[in-house]
């Protein structure tokens, strides 16, 4: 990279769901003449070298997009350099994380990305300009003031969720959080602008809204991401307009650059780049046998069930879903992170005995799949997902009904919006047993009763009709809509130095 050649600088957090969309992300730009500096952590170097995705850990070039219109008509060619820096997280990959423990790894990653600039910046070598998830939305604020830089913040949620954190102060000061007495986490909240009424239960469960405020270090952290990403250039959404068109022409409004530029995987897959950049971004070895696995089953007959890259299963919970999964006699294709389990029993312990022989027939087990490759197969019927975004935005582009089975951070809220909003699918659990304690048996029997209800059941038609709905929608977005235009504008304004 030429001292005068112009790039920006990507920052993802060192996790799946983050590294992927912003890899897909470098991968645009560069096809559109636009040279990337990609930051990665040396925990996501690690697990990708692991991976065994050695062509992405190197300097190499991107063709232009195969799709007509590109981002800005380029034919040129563009490069993504990598850097390394130190994040202070152990590299073996079969070590899980905790979030709290990635978290502690964000001032060690912005030290490593300060020390870059300065090199660059005695090399005459300074990125035009910055991109940072809005984790690092602190970070890139006070590096942006440092070295006289325009930044964007890249949200890796919705829309949706941006405007429930956005509103947190309000929340507060109307008295909906805390919420600790009797009722109160089933008062609606009614006044956010471009958002249905909702429950203060529905509001993420990473803003641990039954702890007050001044001693709750989640939802400062929150409330800290937002303060500084007001302040960006630019705040890039992984989602599309259309999707949360009235919520994010209210955020407009308000004064914030929103910028509506995804599905990223989606404007990906449409271009000559996608199966290297897939697999460039997935920090897990993918067992694609069972693609071969899912040519022999019929259309719309597989259940794919996959709890995302970080999630921890209690033990219980996974014994029970195999008690439901056999009864519900679905074919199913069952993701099992082998770090998954929250104890310490092997997998062949907590499944049901002769579970595996039972039901070799029409389920296969593996430890990681290429998830877009299996929602785009016609033999997926529906997805038991812990509805983290990206499995969400994943399913619904692909025309995949969703059973949401959530577990932490904003997941919960993902799933009031896929139900109640976008009716592209069921909860896994009722709301009455989500809310109570119920025993194991009640449970279980609920999970085969749903389980059966979105692959046979009236609900589950209605919910795959309108999840190809909003797939065509989403397709519209990326080839000539909405996400394109968003992204040549980004584009150009940073090839052209102008951020409007």
């Amino acid at each position: 990279m030429s001292a005068m050649e112009p790039h920006v600088m990507v920052v993802p957090l060192p996790i799946q769901g983050h590294i992927g969309p912003l890899t897909s992300l470098a991968h645009l730009l560069a096809a559109s003449g636009i040279s990337v500096v990609f930051v990665r952590s040396a925990r996501a170097h690690a697990l990708l070298q692991a991976a065994s995705n050695k062509t992405a850990l190197s300097v190499f070039s991107a063709s232009s997009l195969s799709f007509s219109p590109d981002l800005v008509n380029s034919t040129s060619r563009a490069t993504i350099h990598i850097e390394i820096v130190a994040d202070g997280l152990p590299t073996d990959p079969k070590q899980w994380l905790e979030r709290d423990t990635v978290r502690g790894s964000f001032n060690t990653i912005g030290k490593g990305v300060e020390e870059l600039l300065q090199k660059r910046m005695v090399e005459k070598q300074l990125p035009k300009c910055l991109i940072l998830d809005s984790f690092f939305s602190s970070l890139g604020q006070r590096l942006a003031v440092k070295f006289r830089l325009p930044w964007m913040a890249f949200w890796a949620s919705s829309a949706s969720v941006f405007s429930l954190a956005y509103h947190i102060p309000e929340l507060v000061a109307k008295g909906y959080v805390p919420a600790k007495e009797e009722g109160a986490m089933d008062r609606e909240i009614d006044f956010i602008p471009g958002l249905s009424p909702i429950a203060v239960r529905d509001l993420p469960k990473g803003f641990d809204v039954g702890l007050d405020p001044q001693n709750n270090s989640r939802l400062l952290l929150v409330c800290n991401i937002l303060e500084n990403a007001k302040q960006a250039d630019r705040i890039l959404v992984n989602s599309f307009f259309e999707l949360e068109s009235a919520v994010v022409q209210s955020l407009r409004e308000a004064g914030l650059h929103l910028d509506m530029v995804g599905p990223l995987f989606m404007m990906h897959s449409l271009s000559s780049l996608s199966s290297h950049a897939t697999a460039a971004a997935s920090l897990l070895p993918e067992d694609t046998s069972c693609l071969t696995w899912l040519d022999k089953q019929q259309e719309t007959s597989v259940l794919y069930v996959a709890f995302g890259s970080m999630s921890p299963m209690e033990e219980h919970t996974l014994t029970d879903l195999a008690h439901a999964l056999e009864a519900s006699n679905v074919n199913f294709l069952w993701v099992i992170r082998p770090d998954c389990m929250s104890g310490k029993a092997s997998l062949q312990q907590l499944l049901p005995k002769g579970f595996m022989e039972r039901t070799q027939n029409r389920g296969c087990v593996v430890s990681w799949a290429p998830q877009l490759a299996v929602l785009g197969h016609r033999s997926i019927g529906a997805f038991l997902t812990h509805c983290g975004w990206n499995s969400v935005l994943e399913s619904l582009s692909h025309g995949v009904p969703i059973l949401g089975f959530p577990q932490a951070a904003e997941q919960n809220t993902n799933l009031r919006f896929v139900v109640e909003d976008w009716k592209v699918g069921l909860s896994l659990f009722s709301e009455k047993q989500q809310k109570e304690s119920c025993n194991r048996s009640s449970m279980c029997s609920q999970a085969e009763h749903t389980i059966a209800e979105i692959m046979r059941g009236e609900r589950g038609t209605e919910a795959r009709k309108h999840a190809l709905e909003w797939k065509k929608i989403a397709m519209e977005a990326c080839t000539s809509g909405s996400s394109l235009l968003n992204l040549q504008r980004v584009a150009n304004e940073l090839i052209t130095g102008h951020l409007a």
